[in-house]
């Protein structure tokens, strides 16, 4: 599915550990979700978006640079009605387009339809649970799931090319961590890809970007040997051929990262950012990724942008030395997944075999319609340990069982938005006026 300049890219990174291959474009700071186990709206909402000028003043520094692949993120990027614009520039120039979407109805048939026709082919969409009410409460939007899966059966009837990578994005917590292995048949039996990340929690008194500070989705101590035993599930089930996206050793550092410890994927203990990939925010700005922001930092719409990239001006900044020699450590999928392509032929191996696998067998047989809810229920039926989730703990059935009823919910959303205030974690307006020149 890699376009040549892709590929070549690609080659550059792994033969010089200095190339690019990757980059996380936050499009837009806006999203009609309030999900409890991320924080990056909140924090890119208040700065603005680029014109579509500017992003396609982007797309050519990144090209310039010797970028591959491009993943275009928010917030909800479906809510751009110039989507589709966007996806077009990046691939006439030869780089590769990776779409995220939650899922939502602002993903409409005919917007699909337009990113697919301009040339995007992999997209990931959002879905942590397939237990409705679960997964309504981890959005904190009623409907959420059912929206989901329905958008997940849109762009089944639309990326129907042999080259399509369509993927199940899954943020592995206490909600679903003993859901994954249902999550993942699921996928098996619509044609599709699951990408674990493993859940991103920071206490308020060390603040970083992408992260929320709801405790409820970390794991306890005594809950660590049931973790072990899920990896070793997967793994077993990824080795058997299931549609699982991350490398073996992507899920044993996830386990790791759950347990509180160090990521065990980061090489010598240091992040590859900016050499190997880094992130662009709403409003231009060049950060080493969702987790930080930088003090005036370069616009990468500018024109000397990539020759300031390839100088290693960028690279050599204090605070980005600060950050990639300091940070404690994340685990981002696509981050990890970039380094270990890079230096670990293992896991490049896994890679390679299942982009290959893509759109052949069993992983392109699903009918263009079809009852993708009905589906959801069969698989359910698969798995009656998991399924009423009698195992979750119960003050997380609890919570989740409130959510259903419509006014405790408008206590609980109350009681939310207060304790988003207190931490200073509240959204601003979500821009509506591109920002424009500056």
């Amino acid at each position: 599915m890699f376009s040549t300049s892709t590929k070549l890219s690609i080659a550059r990174a792994i033969l010089t550990k200095r190339s690019p291959y990757y980059v996380q474009f936050y499009i837009v700071g806006r999203c009609n979700l309030m999900c409890r186990q991320c924080n990056i709206v909140e924090t890119n909402s208040r700065i603005g978006e680029m014109t579509l000028d500017q992003i396609k003043d982007t797309a050519r520094s990144l090209k310039k640079a010797g970028v591959g692949i491009v993943l275009l993120t928010g917030g909800e990027p479906f809510l751009r009605d110039d989507l589709p614009q966007i996806v077009e520039e990046f691939c006439r120039l030869g780089m590769n387009v990776r779409l995220q979407t939650a899922g939502t109805k602002v993903a409409t048939e005919d917007k699909l339809r337009a990113c697919y026709e301009a040339g995007a082919r992999d997209i990931n969409v959002s879905l942590d649970s397939l237990d409705h009410p679960t997964f309504d409460y981890i959005n904190a939007v009623p409907g959420s799931s059912v929206n989901a899966i329905n958008t997940i059966e849109r762009i089944s009837q639309v990326f129907r090319g042999k080259s399509a990578i369509l993927s199940l994005g899954t943020v592995m917590s206490q909600f679903n961590y003993r859901e994954i292995p249902s999550i993942v048949e699921f996928a098996r039996q619509i044609g599709w890809f699951v990408s674990l990340v493993p859940v991103h929690i920071s206490p308020p008194s060390k603040v970083k970007g992408f992260r929320s500070f709801d405790s409820n989705f970390n794991f306890r101590q005594e809950q660590w040997p049931e973790l072990e035993r899920a990896c070793d599930e997967l793994i077993a089930l990824k080795r058997a051929g299931a549609p699982l996206f991350d490398s073996e050793r992507f899920l044993r550092s996830s386990i790791e990262f759950l347990k509180g410890r160090p990521p065990t994927w980061r090489h010598n203990g240091l992040c590859d950012s900016p050499n190997l990939y880094f992130a662009i925010r709403p409003n231009g700005d060049f950060t080493t990724c969702c987790d930080y922001t930088l003090d005036n930092a370069p616009k990468v719409y500018d024109a000397d942008f990539a020759q300031r990239y390839k100088s290693r001006d960028l690279e050599k900044r204090r605070d980005v030395q600060d950050i990639v020699k300091n940070c404690s450590g994340c685990h981002y999928g696509s981050y990890p997944e970039v380094t270990l392509s890079v230096r670990d032929p293992k896991a490049l191996l896994e890679r390679v075999r299942l982009v290959l696998l893509s759109g052949k067998g069993k992983l392109a047989e699903a009918p263009a319609r079809s009852d993708f809810l009905g589906v959801v229920e069969r698989v359910k039926a698969q798995y009656p340990l998991v399924y009423p989730k009698t195992w979750m703990d119960a003050e997380l059935t609890k919570n989740i069982d409130d959510w259903q009823k419509t006014e405790r919910r408008k206590n609980l959303l109350k009681a939310d938005q207060l304790a988003r205030k207190a931490q200073g974690r509240l959204r601003g307006a979500g821009p509506d006026v591109l920002i424009g020149p500056e």
